[in-house]
């Protein structure tokens, strides 16, 4: 599965956006000091219900947010961590 987080220059998630691996490329438009990278959400499939996933996404967006030590334009992809962990706000 393929998943792009849509986020601030602090990494706070705006937006998720899925597809199948397998399914053709695609990309996000963002807006001015937003950035989007591809990230990994652990316990997602779309194999669940539309139900089960949305609940998902939407606990990924309350709980995590995108790690930004990395340069976006330098690393397309990148790691989710605990809001209000080490380096999180």
């Amino acid at each position: 599965m393929k998943v792009i987080a849509v986020h601030d220059a602090v990494g706070e998630i705006l937006s998720l956006v899925v597809s199948p691996e397998e399914g053709p490329d695609f990309g996000v438009e963002s807006h001015a000091g937003e950035f989007a990278r591809t990230v990994e959400i652990p316990g997602l499939s779309l194999d669940m219900p539309d139900p089960e996933i949305y609940r998902r996404l939407e606990e990924v967006t309350k709980t995590f947010r995108v790690d930004v030590a990395d340069q976006p334009e330098l690393a397309p992809s990148a790691q989710l961590v605990a809001k209000g962990g080490p380096s999180g706000s």
